[in-house]
């Protein structure tokens, strides 16, 4: 899928911390003194309210960091069809959409007409993406199954496929800091589609649900994902060379 990234999400926010924080900022000094002595007095209950109010705030504190933590180090494992290929990518996605490209939609075709090869467009001619950085996605069994395939010998947009079952696994966009993996080879955990892009060239009479939104062309919170996502990177676009030493251009 051609340019225009949960899409990482902004962590839960902290209501009882703020709430917190809000009730401590009000109060005068003096009553934290206790507080900040590092001791509480059963004859000042003001005191023991404060202790209460910090030992509330850390464990909220803690319980947002730890779930930020499982977040960030999130595995998603894509696999081909005869389980011979599997790549694993770490942490959230850049987003999920479903492109509508001609160029999609072509190649799509060609690799739905090799030998056992699972589906690649979905029934409304659509392809699904999960987008992940590069840095961030890793090829860890079957690597030598690997091979491109160009819809233009010269073309910078590179579609891999697994040899071993013919299943799509990722599309490469070289000049770019994403990679977009098949929705379809993510067997479980895959996150649901947040967009539909390219919208106004899906085939002749396929009427799309309202469920999702749809753009005739590439979105601006498309874009503005990739760009958040690329100023995380420190503006790096790291090289993906897998299935470049077979390839089988198209």
């Amino acid at each position: 899928m051609k340019s225009n990234a949960n899409s990482e999400h902004d962590p839960a926010p902290l209501p009882s911390a703020f709430k917190a924080m809000a009730w401590a900022s009000q109060r005068p000094v003096h009553w934290m003194s206790p507080l900040l002595a590092g001791s509480t007095s059963e004859n000042d209950p003001v005191a023991d309210i404060s202790h209460r109010c910090q030992n509330g705030l850390l464990n909220v504190i803690q319980e947002w960091g730890v779930a930020v933590n499982q977040k960030q180090h999130k595995h998603f494992s894509a696999i081909c069809q005869c389980g011979k290929v599997k790549f694993e990518a770490v942490g959230p996605p850049i987003l999920t959409a479903s492109c509508y490209c001609t160029s999609c939609q072509e190649a799509g075709r060609r690799f739905e007409e090799l030998a056992s090869a699972p589906a690649v467009l979905d029934p409304d001619s659509g392809s699904g993406f999960i987008l992940f950085r590069k840095d961030r996605v890793q090829c860890v069994m079957g690597q030598e199954y690997l091979e491109e395939h160009r819809l233009k010998p010269d073309s910078p947009t590179r579609r891999v496929v697994a040899t071993c079952c013919n299943s799509a696994m990722f599309l490469d966009v070289t000049k770019g800091h994403w990679l977009s993996m098949y929705r379809n080879r993510f067997p479980t955990g895959a996150p649901p589609l947040e967009m539909r892009l390219m919208t106004k060239e899906r085939r002749v009479g396929v009427e799309l649900a309202d469920d999702l939104p749809n753009y005739s062309g590439h979105s601006g919170k498309f874009m503005l994902k990739l760009i958040a996502a690329w100023i995380a990177m420190g503006l790096r676009r790291p090289e993906i060379t897998l299935g470049k030493t077979t390839r089988g251009a198209q």
